[in-house]
């Protein structure tokens, strides 16, 4: 009986190793949302990139993050797509949502927030189908973390292996935290959030340490507000060596 408990333990110990390993090479250790693309290849800049909505969002969006894309990555992009909205199957949607409390001022209310490999699959899908180089998705539903699911109500994440992206503006609404509508700031937060992971697909997973570069990492409001809707010049800098890698 003791030996086989002893298996028990090493079996155990190596799948918590192998979860790890998985985690840490960018994929997803859960069955149901195990990402795929056979049609991976190196990428080449400049490139296609896309945005897919999900969710309740003016047409007036995609204008103003295109024009601020433009702006801050000049010359990385042929093209910028409005991919429309999308949605989910009745039995996707469902999938992997987990119940989770979102401590408020005056509120305690419990959300149902979804998993980002959910996303990422129809990314995947999306980007291979429209032959983009990147994608990327913008949702107003709460989102938590594959990659490790106690980090919920993400602002946004990356996943630079299959080269999309996602960004939640659950948590960019003035609403949530009990204050007044305010478009203009939603619309800043929005778009400082989706130049960070674009930021992430054509430099690194890295952040930077510069208060008010876009590629800070935040983790309250407060810190998106903060930020500029620039680089800084580190990793202005950075930029600049991906321009000469692929020599444009």
């Amino acid at each position: 009986m003791s030996k086989l408990r002893k298996y028990e333990h090493r079996i155990r110990k190596y799948k918590e190793k192998l979860k790890k390993f998985v985690i840490r090479i960018g994929l997803s250790y859960s069955e149901e949302f195990e990402l795929y693309d056979e049609t991976l290849t190196q990428l080449i800049l400049p490139c296609h990139i896309g945005i897919l909505f999900y969710g309740d969002f003016s047409n007036k969006l995609f204008d103003y993050i295109k024009s601020h894309i433009r702006q801050t990555f000049d010359s990385f992009f042929f093209d910028i797509r409005n991919l429309g909205k999308f949605d989910f199957s009745k039995d996707l949607f469902s999938k992997g949502i987990k119940k989770e409390f979102k401590e408020q001022k005056k509120i305690n209310e419990e959300f149902g927030i979804h998993p980002t490999n959910k996303f990422y699959q129809v990314l995947i899908d999306k980007r291979v189908e429209e032959k983009l180089g990147m994608i990327i998705s913008i949702t107003d539903l709460p989102i938590y973390s594959s990659n490790d699911d106690n980090i919920i109500f993400l602002f946004g994440e990356t996943h630079l292996k299959h080269r999309c992206c996602i960004v939640s503006t659950f948590k960019l609404k003035e609403q949530l935290y009990n204050r007044q509508r305010n478009t203009s700031l939603f619309l800043q937060r929005v778009v400082k959030e989706v130049l960070h992971e674009i930021g992430h697909l054509l430099l690194d997973s890295e952040h930077c340490e510069s208060k008010f570069c876009i590629m800070r990492f935040s983790n309250r409001i407060e810190e998106i507000d903060e930020k500029s809707l620039k680089l800084c010049k580190e990793c202005e800098k950075k930029l600049s060596n991906v321009r000469e890698k692929y020599n444009f």
